[in-house]
C-alpha cells in the first residue's frame, strides 16, 4: 500500500500538481504564472500557485503527502515548491505573507523534517512533524505550536517551540516573546484543538470539512482581528 501511494504521488508530481482543494468558503483567487482564477472546490495546486482569500474566507487544501494546509480570511499563502518520493529527498517550502494559517503535516514532516519550511514576512519555520499556525500582522506575527514541536528562525535567533506554546514576534523592536496558550482568557481559545478537529478531509466528505474549518476559525479569525485593532488603533 505504501508504495502505491509513493507512485501515485510520484505520476502526480509529474503532471505538475502538488496538492488539491479540499474545501472551500467564500470567495478566493488563485495566482498562477501572472493569471488569476477563481478558487473552487476540487482545483488542482502547483508549484508556485499563490492563494488570496476574501476576509470571510476558508480555504483547505491538501497536498499529495497528505499534508492539509488552512488557510484564513484576509490571507496571503504561497506553495513555493513541493517534491515527495517518500524518501529524505522529498522538500516542501510554503510562504505566508499575510493573515492566517494552520498547517497539519504529513508525510514529509516524517521522513524529511529538515526539509519541510514555512516563510512568514519576518521569520522561517521549521518541524519536527507536527501541528501548528501563523498569524501574520503589519507589525508583528504570532506562531503557535499544537501539537509536536517546531523551530522558529528570526533575524538568525533560533527559538524551540513546543506544543501548547506560542511566539509572538515584533518586528519593529526584533523582539521575540514565548508563552504557553491558556494563559489568558483570549488563548484559551487555542487549547490543544484536536488535529482532526481542523481537518478531516482525509476521512469526510467536503461538506463536512467546512463545518470544520468555521468552527475552529470562527475562533482564530476573532482573535486575528482584535490584535489587528491594537496595532491599528480604533
Amino acid at each position: 500500500m505504501k508504495l502505491l501511494f509513493i507512485w501515485i504521488a510520484l505520476v502526480l508530481s509529474a503532471w505538475g500538481s502538488i496538492g488539491t482543494v479540499v474545501a472551500l468558503k467564500g470567495e478566493a483567487s488563485l495566482k498562477r504564472a501572472g493569471s488569476v482564477m477563481n478558487v473552487q472546490n476540487a482545483m488542482e495546486i502547483l508549484a508556485g500557485d499563490t492563494i488570496v482569500t476574501q476576509t470571510k474566507a476558508r480555504v483547505q487544501v491538501m497536498l499529495h503527502d497528505n499534508t492539509v494546509v488552512t488557510i484564513g480570511g484576509d490571507s496571503s499563502f504561497a506553495f513555493k515548491s513541493f517534491a515527495f518520493d517518500g524518501t529524505k529527498n522529498s522538500h516542501l517550502s510554503m510562504e505566508a505573507s499575510r493573515g492566517f494559517f494552520r498547517t497539519v503535516t504529513g508525510e514529509i514532516g516524517k521522513v524529511a523534517p529538515e526539509r519541510f519550511k514555512v516563510k512568514t514576512a519576518s521569520a522561517t519555520i521549521g518541524i519536527r512533524g507536527t501541528d501548528f499556525s501563523g498569524e501574520i500582522f503589519e507589525k508583528k506575527e504570532i506562531i503557535r505550536c499544537f501539537e509536536g514541536k517546531i523551530y522558529v528562525d528570526f533575524e538568525g535567533q533560533i527559538r524551540d517551540l513546543d506544543a501548547g506554546s506560542l511566539l509572538e514576534l515584533l518586528r519593529d523592536t526584533m523582539q521575540m516573546h514565548e508563552m504557553k496558550m491558556g494563559t489568558t482568557t483570549r488563548e484559551r481559545k487555542f487549547e490543544s484543538p484536536a488535529a482532526e478537529e481542523i481537518f478531516t478531509a482525509t476521512q469526510e466528505p467536503i461538506t463536512e470539512d467546512i463545518a470544520d474549518i468555521n468552527q475552529i476559525l470562527q475562533q482564530q479569525e476573532s482573535e486575528y482581528m482584535h490584535h489587528y485593532q491594537d496595532i491599528t488603533g480604533p
